[in-house]
This record gives C-alpha cells, structure tokens and sequence, in this order.
C-alpha cells in the first residue's frame, strides 16, 4: 500500500514539474483551441489566457463578449455634417455586428469540432424568430488513476468534472431585444480548462512564495534608465471603520479602488505596502513588460509547490489595475503579492507590486499618496505637482474591486 501511495505522489510530482517546465510553452496546446484564440485575437476580440496552481495546476481560456443587433442604416437628415456622422456611426456599427457574430461562429464551430475528440459532450441549442440559445458542454481524456469524471445539470445546464480537458460554452438572448443600434442581443461566455493530474497537493504542503529570490530576478528589471518609483504604504486595524459602498455608481466616490477584506477569520489589523515604477515610453514598457514575463514563467518553472495565478498576455490596464501576478499564503494572516499593470495614456505606464499582510487595500488616490492609516492620509508633495487628487482619482475609473472573503486559514 505504501508502495502505490509512493508511486501516486511520484506521479503528482513529476506531472507537475512537467506541466510547470512547459509553462511558457503553454502547458498544453489544444490546436483546436489555440486556433480560437488566435482568432478571437485576429477579429479584436480579448481571450484571457492564465495559469493557476491551488493544489493542481491548471490553464483556463475564457472568451466573453455581448452580441449586438443587426446594424441598419440611419436615414438621411439633408444636414452633411450630421449625415456624415449618421454614415461613419453606420459603418462602426456594421463592423462591430460582423465582428460579433464571426467570434460568435468561431467558438460555436470550435465546440462543434471538439465533440469529435470528447469523452463526453452535451449539446443543445434552440433557434426561434431571432433568439438564440446555445449550450456546449464538452469533456476530453481521463485520468489514469481510477477518478471518474462525472457531470451535474440542472434543466438545460450540463457542466463536466474530473476530466483533463473541460470545455463548457453558454450563449443567452438578451430576453428584451428591442432592435435599436447599440442594443445587445445576446451574451457569450466560453471557458477552457485543462489540469494534468486528478489530485490536489494538501494543503499544509502548499508553499508561500519566496517573495526575496523572487524580487532578487525583477528588481534589475525595475531599475533601469528612464523607469522612476515611489512607495505608498496602507495601515488599517479594528478601530477604524470602512464604510460600504450603497450602490456601484457610488465606488468612485470610495477610498479604494482595491479592497479585500477577510470576514472569517477577521483581520484585526491589515498593512499593504506599494511600489509604483513608471515609465513614459511605449517600446520601454513593452521590453520591461516582457522581461518580467519571461523571469516570472522561469520563476514557477523552477519554484513549483506555491500558490500563483499568472496572467501572462496581461498588457496595461488604460484607467484600471490589470493584474499580471499574484500569489497569496493564506495563513492565520493571509500574505499577498501582487503586481498589477497600469497605463494612463501613452506617456505613463506604471507597474505597481504589492505586498500586504491581513487584507489587501489600494487606495482610489495612490497615484499621489504616501500613506493611508486608518483614514488619514499623507499626499506626495511631489506628485501633486503633476497630477490633481482628480486627476489621481480618474486614472482608475475604469475599476474598481471590493470585496469579501472567507477562507480556511493553512495552518
């Protein structure tokens, strides 16, 4: 029996050293799938493509797109500018409705010709007077050790597990579709996932990321010509109250555009300590950008048995935090390391890392802040220079992320 225990663990180990040795070779290549990608990508679609290790490693694809009405043409006004406008909105329209339905078709035939290669698949679709749904559910491969995949549905979903390769596809009609331009017909959301081996790491033996050798790899990169950093340090504890957000149309109006806060077992005190590099040229921050990228995939390569999620085709966020690398330890005190992309235009590129013990939290303002501790807040002198606290607020109107968690503390 120890023996076969041996063996097992043997096997975990070495197919997950291999799949991580082929990180950036892309762990696996489904040629069906990387051929939907590159599509998608073609057609100016945007495929999120990330790697994870939680206990098993893992690679998700995950398309999501609305579909819009059929575009007609806006009637002649006699009024050439406005006319002019009516005709260039016209041809907008019409590419972004040709654009829609080619990625629409493209998964749709991906999903089609992936049931060839299934263990298992599931197809429904139904198609009356203009609505449209559509559901896929696709399992490939098995594993060798005994775990059968199996499957749950309710009514007309179908969703497959314990399987390698796990394909699932939902498309929706917009239930009130009122045929005015703009107006979306439906939604799209493909994912993929493949996970080598059928058993997870316990987790007592998941590692926390070896922030030190890690930071020893991209500070060089960091430190080059032309890239300038500031810090901004966040301190919050049990005596100070976060207020709640009413309603999203109310977040721009908060403290943080970044805020994770632990509900069981709640943090009595949280500090998050921030790096901000900037560059201010496009070509500089695509090299840096893709040094980072090629030290992180080495990283995990050589490093395996921590807990990441790696978004590697990540580019700068314009107006939002685009995250690139994470890794928490979720300990009594959970540890986390993030870096996040940033952009504000093509003269301002920022790559901001992220270190916090207990809960994470960004301020809306850290583009010009040194210090938020328990809602008294210390502004660089020398930002404000450059850039207004409105200034500071818009660059990351594009999002903002609270949220709550609960979580089993790795002992």
């Amino acid at each position: 029996m120890k023996r076969i225990a041996f063996a097992l663990c043997a096997t975990c180990i070495s197919l997950c050293t291999m799949a991580q040795g082929n990180l950036e070779k892309g762990l696996y290549s489904n040629p069906k799938i990387e051929s939907l990608v590159s599509e998608v990508k073609a057609l100016g679609g945007n495929p999120r493509v990330y790697y994870n290790y939680d206990g098993k490693l893992h690679k998700t694809v995950m398309i999501n797109f609305s579909m819009t009405n059929e575009s007609f043409s806006m009637p002649t006004t006699g009024d050439p500018k406005r006319d002019a406008m009516n005709q260039k909105l016209d041809s907008i329209r019409k590419s972004q409705f040709v654009r829609d339905t080619k990625m629409y078709d493209a998964i749709r035939n991906t999903c089609k010709a992936l049931t060839d290669d299934a263990q298992e698949s599931y197809t429904w679709e139904y198609h009356r007077n203009g609505a449209d749904s559509v559901r896929y559910a696709i399992a490939i491969g098995e594993y060798q050790d005994g775990k059968a995949m199996g499957f749950y549905k309710n009514q007309r979903e179908v969703y497959y597990y314990n399987a390698p390769e796990l394909i699932s596809f939902n498309y929706n009609s917009f239930p009130s579709i009122s045929g005015e331009q703009w107006s979306v017909k439906g939604f799209a959301d493909f994912r993929y996932e493949y996970t080598p081996d059928s058993v997870f790491k316990d987790k007592k033996d998941i590692l926390p990321l070896d922030k030190e050798a890690f930071n020893r790899l991209i500070q060089p990169i960091l430190k080059q010509e032309g890239i300038t950093s500031r810090q901004f340090y966040v301190y919050h504890d049990s005596t100070y109250v976060l207020e709640k957000p009413a309603s999203k149309s109310d977040y721009d109006k908060k403290e943080f555009v970044m805020r994770e806060c632990s509900i069981e077992p709640m943090q009595p005190k949280s500090e998050t300590r921030g790096t901000v590099y900037t560059l201010h040229s496009r070509a500089q921050a695509d090299a840096v950008l893709a040094e980072i990228k090629k030290v992180t995939s080495a990283f995990i390569d050589s490093n395996p048995g921590f807990w990441f999620t790696f978004h590697p085709y990540n580019d700068y966020g314009m107006m939002q935090l685009s995250e690139f690398f994470e890794s928490v330890y979720l300990s009594r005190v959970p540890d986390a390391y993030r870096i996040y992309l940033h952009s504000a235009g093509e003269q301002e590129f920022n790559i901001i890392i992220a270190e916090s013990q207990g809960d994470m939290m960004i301020p809306t303002e850290w583009a010009v802040m040194k210090s938020w501790n328990n809602g008294k807040v210390t502004y660089d002198k020398k930002a404000l220079k450059t850039t207004t606290l409105e200034q500071a607020r818009d660059k990351t109107s594009a999002h903002r992320f609270i949220s709550t968690r609960q979580f089993e503390p790795y002992e």
